[in-house]
C-alpha cells in the first residue's frame, strides 16, 4: 500500500508540474522566436542600407529613409526576448548575455542610439553622411556579435 501511495502521490505531483514546466519551456521558444524574427527583420533593411552604402543598389533617398526608419524601430524590438529562461533552447545567444547583463543592455542602448542618428542622417539625404552613420551602426552590431553571439 505504501509503494502505491507514494507512485499515486509521484503521479498527482507531475501532473501538476509538467504543464508549468512546459508552459515555461513554451514561453521561453517564444521569446527566443520574437528575438529572432526582430534580427532577421532588422538585418534585412539593414542589408538593404549596406547595398546602397556599397553602390550595389541604386540610391533612392525615398527609400534610404523608410529602411534606416524600420531599422531604427526594429532595433528596439529584441530586447525583451532575452528574458530569463531564454538563455537555453534554438539559440545563438552566449550565456554571457545573462553574465554580463549591464554591458549587453549598454550596447543594446548603444545601437538604439546609432540606429536612431542612422535614421537621421538618411532622412537629409546626405550619402557620405549616411556612409558613416552606417558604419557606426554596423560597429555596434559587430561589437554585441563578437562578445554575445555565438557562431
Amino acid at each position: 500500500m505504501t509503494i502505491t501511495r507514494v507512485l499515486l502521490g509521484c503521479c498527482l505531483v507531475w501532473t501538476l508540474v509538467a504543464p508549468v514546466a512546459l508552459a515555461q519551456d513554451r514561453k521561453a521558444e517564444q521569446a527566443i522566436k520574437h528575438r529572432r524574427a526582430a534580427f532577421v527583420l532588422m538585418s534585412t533593411y539593414f542589408s538593404r542600407l549596406l547595398q546602397t552604402v556599397e553602390g550595389d543598389r541604386p540610391f533612392d533617398p525615398v527609400l534610404l529613409a523608410k529602411d534606416a526608419r524600420l531599422v531604427d524601430e526594429l532595433s528596439r524590438l529584441p530586447w525583451e526576448g532575452f528574458a530569463p529562461g531564454t538563455e537555453r533552447g534554438d539559440t545563438k545567444a552566449k550565456e554571457e548575455i545573462w553574465l554580463d547583463e549591464e554591458h549587453f543592455r549598454r550596447l543594446t542602448v548603444e545601437l538604439q542610439a546609432r540606429t536612431s542618428d542612422l535614421s537621421k542622417v538618411a532622412a537629409s539625404g546626405n550619402l557620405a553622411r549616411l556612409k558613416f552613420a552606417f558604419e557606426q551602426t554596423r560597429d555596434v552590431c559587430n561589437a554585441c556579435h563578437k562578445e554575445f553571439r555565438k557562431k
